[in-house]
Formats: C-alpha cells, sequence, structure tokens
C-alpha cells in the first residue's frame, strides 16, 4: 500500500496539482486502507486512541484518518441506527 501512496503522490506532483490536492489525494488514499469490523479480536494487537461517529460511512473513515487511525471497530445505538460509531485502533500491520 505504502508503494500506490506514493506513486499517486509522485504522480500527482508530476502534473503540476497543488499541495492541497495532493493531501486530499493522500487522505483518500488512507480513508480507503482503513479496515473497519465489527469483531473486537481482530484488533486486540492495535492500539486504541478513540472514539469517532457520524451518519456516513465515508465520513467516518475520514474522521478514523484525522484521528491518527487506520481500523475502526463499529457499533451501532438501537435508538438510532442511522449513526455510526466506531472505537478507533492504530494498528502497526492492519488484519485483513
Amino acid at each position: 500500500m505504502t508503494i500506490r501512496l506514493l506513486l499517486s503522490l509522485f504522480v500527482f506532483a508530476g502534473l503540476g496539482a497543488g499541495p492541497a490536492f495532493a493531501d486530499s489525494a493522500a487522505e483518500k488514499v488512507a480513508m480507503f486502507a482503513v479496515r473497519l469490523t465489527t469483531e473486537p479480536q481482530v484488533l486486540t494487537a492495535c492500539q486504541r486512541t478513540g472514539r469517532v461517529s457520524d451518519g456516513n460511512m465515508e465520513d467516518l473513515r475520514k474522521k478514523i484518518v484525522r484521528s491518527g487511525g487506520n481500523a475502526g471497530l463499529l457499533s451501532w445505538d438501537s435508538d438510532d441506527l442511522e449513526r455510526v460509531y466506531a472505537d478507533v485502533y492504530r494498528c502497526e500491520v492492519v488484519p485483513k
């Protein structure tokens, strides 16, 4: 995944794209790499860094990345099933 990220950044820089666009592209790559799960045992080797919530999965992934995570343990409140909660985790190796 690191090679793809570097390649993407070089391509955007080579095309004359501004730094804001390169940051946005890097964030999109990181968002795509976020591991979402409902199984806590998958994240036992990871460190919990926080908790975020949103009603939109793309925005939830963005919040996970911006809070320093690369994995999220998903949960829902039975009173509001449209809102998704995620415990944010940082893993050295993202579980499959």
